[in-house]
């Protein structure tokens, strides 16, 4: 599955979504402002026409430009004040009543005006007009300044439903990711045991031998095929480690009587394991998880030391566990990558994969491993758990 695809794919349906939407909302926003503006012109003109029957002709006093009074039935027009425009007041009078009824006007060379006309006597008719170039302009300036904050709205919705779509995918992401690499690391472990298989039987067979080179061809076989066994069952605990399907179980657990029992139940020759008495000390852990870490980590070191040393120590509100060897310590370019999978010090241990599925096991308890070199000589690794209570 391509999940780059799959992303881009939801980003253009959300897209698609939230432009309808946000067209929608900015029609009706736009629809809003002209009406309101429309009836802000209007306004003014009705205030324009007031001026004419009260202020000016009321009082005698010089009328308002761009006012007349009409004679509808006989289409008389009176011009009151100085005219810009000629609009057809006649026909725009006769479509009056006794309240202000508006009209727009466009003249080619004085620009947009609404006239407003109201009826004075049954033949009498009042008209008065005035400029809305400026209301047009508010408007076109209203229209785009919408449709910058919607196209603005549009491009953020859509880094945030890319942003989103690549959240929701994350989990897919990882469980793809986690499946590539077992395939990897499967390949990577069976690579070598199954070529000691095919060379040995190719060699075998290739012509009559002595029963004891059968034997010792069967002997090399049986080897590799429990090595393939052992990675390919390491692989699948980690496998479940990562998918986290391996939950601990939580439960009152006494790490100094722990690292005893790992002390007690290793035996390699030539290598002593001792596990130092201290105090007790409690975590809530899963016992069979954290006794394979151990015994892990304690068989890790006996393959390169001849002496082991376990240790429990409290450390404020974390317990530590100390595995300490008398080996050579670990290879300075190794050090840093000690816990990656299929990362091997030297060719005495087995797949790799051990310190890798210890470093899970802890962080799954809650917890960090680590390694470093003693400055005394060997290595340390230590084990952190926070502790009950």
């Amino acid at each position: 599955m391509d999940l780059r695809r799959v992303r881009l794919q939801i980003t253009a349906l959300n897209l698609v979504l939230f432009a309808i939407a946000i067209g929608v909302v900015s029609v009706l926003v736009v629809r809003s402002g002209h009406e309101r503006i429309d009836n802000e012109a209007q306004r003014e003109a009705q205030v324009a026409l007031s001026n004419l029957l009260v202020d000016r002709l009321a009082l005698g006093g010089h009328p308002p430009d761009n006012t007349w009074l009409v004679d509808a039935d006989a289409k008389y027009v009176t011009r009151l004040g100085d005219t810009e425009i000629e609009p057809p007041v006649v026909e725009f009078a006769r479509a009056t009543g006794d309240q202000p009824t508006f009209a727009d006007f466009r003249s080619n060379a004085n620009g947009a005006w609404i006239v407003a006309t109201q009826r004075l006597t049954p033949k009498l008719h009042a008209a008065a007009a005035i400029n809305v170039d400026r209301h047009e302009s508010d408007k076109r300036s209203l229209r785009t300044h919408v449709t910058l904050i919607a196209v603005g709205l549009v491009a953020a919705c859509a880094w945030i439903s890319y942003w989103f779509a690549g959240r929701s995918l994350a989990p897919a992401r990882r469980a793809m990711e986690q499946q590539r690499d077992f395939i990897a690391d499967a390949a990577h472990e069976l690579r070598t045991p199954l070529a000691v298989i095919r060379a040995s039987a190719s060699h075998i067979l290739s012509r009559p031998r002595e029963s004891i080179a059968y034997q010792e061809s069967l002997g090399e076989i049986l080897a590799a095929a429990e090595r393939a066994s052992v990675g390919v069952g390491e692989l699948l605990e980690l496998a479940r480690l990562d998918a986290g399907q391996a939950k601990p179980r939580l439960a009152p657990l006494r790490l100094d009587l722990l690292v005893e029992e790992v002390a007690a139940s290793i035996r390699v020759d030539t290598v002593r394991i001792l596990a130092v008495e201290g105090e007790a000390i409690v975590v809530d852990a899963d016992y069979a998880l954290l006794h394979q870490v151990v015994e892990t980590l304690a068989r890790n070191a006996a393959a390169r030391s001849s002496m082991v040393q376990l240790s429990t120590v409290p450390v404020g509100e974390f317990a530590v566990i100390e595995i300490r060897d008398n080996g050579p310590g670990f290879d300075i370019r190794v050090l840093p990558h000690v816990f990656d999978r299929f990362r091997r010090g030297d060719q005495k241990g087995s797949t790799g994969l051990g310190m890798a599925i210890a470093k899970s096991m802890v962080e799954a308890h809650g917890g960090v491993v680590a390694a470093e070199n003693d400055p005394a000589g060997g290595a340390v690794v230590r084990i952190t758990l926070p502790r009950s209570g």
